[in-house]
């Protein structure tokens, strides 16, 4: 069972990261230069490697909004006895998944909504910067859905944006809304965001068990990552 952790930051330093920078982007590469530039970006600004240490070695596993795929590019490369779905509305970003990761085995991309796909079932759900851009009602609904299709013992990770420290937040803030509402480089429109306590107090009254990570140290944005395993 996890270990129920006060609201606190867990030793970073029990988790050492397993996926190599210049391995990952050598692999996603083949999409072009504007996956290149997007990866050197987005590993500098977001501990997407340091989160996969937190994830079981093997099993089936989900990644909900997934984009480009670089996430399920990076379980995969964490261990390849990972079998992984990357699921996203974005057909756009799909293509440049497929195109930069074709015929990985146990790698497979499908375009749907979170909110209304069915799910299959699956050892490990993730959501990695996902609910934020989804309201509270679809929100809750997603999580209800990955509770149901995850089998026994099985586990949802959320990376997601803490409301503290505050400066984090609002730079985080002015970020989402350059990315989103002037760039598009994400589909949304609004933010959505709830703190640690909303967050795990959430998860608890819908059936989690649940830990908690800080992940934000050395970064300007307030990353966090929340364990949940269905009870």
């Amino acid at each position: 069972m996890l270990r129920r952790e006060r609201l606190g930051a867990k030793d970073e330093s029990l988790k050492p990261i397993r996926v190599g920078r210049s391995e990952l982007i050598r692999i996603l590469g083949g999409a072009g230069w504007r996956m290149k530039l997007y990866l050197k970006i987005k590993l500098r600004i977001c501990p997407l490697l340091r989160a996969e240490a937190y994830f079981p070695e093997a099993g089936k596993c989900v990644d909900l909004g997934c984009g480009n795929g670089v996430f399920p590019a990076i379980l995969k490369l964490g261990s390849p006895a990972r079998d992984v779905l990357g699921l996203d509305l974005d057909a756009r970003k799909l293509a440049d998944a497929r195109k930069a990761l074709a015929g990985v085995p146990g790698l497979d991309f499908c375009e749907g909504d979170v909110v209304t796909f069915a799910y299959p079932p699956a050892d490990v759900f993730s959501l990695i910067d996902v609910l934020y851009l989804l309201p509270y009602e679809n929100q809750d609904a997603v999580l209800r859905k990955c509770r149901a299709a995850l089998r026994p013992g099985g586990l949802l990770f959320i990376k997601e944006m803490d409301t503290r420290p505050r400066w984090k937040y609002v730079w985080n803030m002015i970020q989402e809304t350059v990315a989103v509402k002037l760039v598009g480089f994400t589909l949304g429109g609004r933010f959505y965001f709830r703190n640690r306590t909303e967050t795990i107090g959430r998860l608890r009254d819908l059936g989690f068990d649940v830990a908690f990570v800080r992940l934000d140290r050395g970064y300007w944005y307030p990353h966090v990552l929340y364990l949940a395993r269905r009870k």
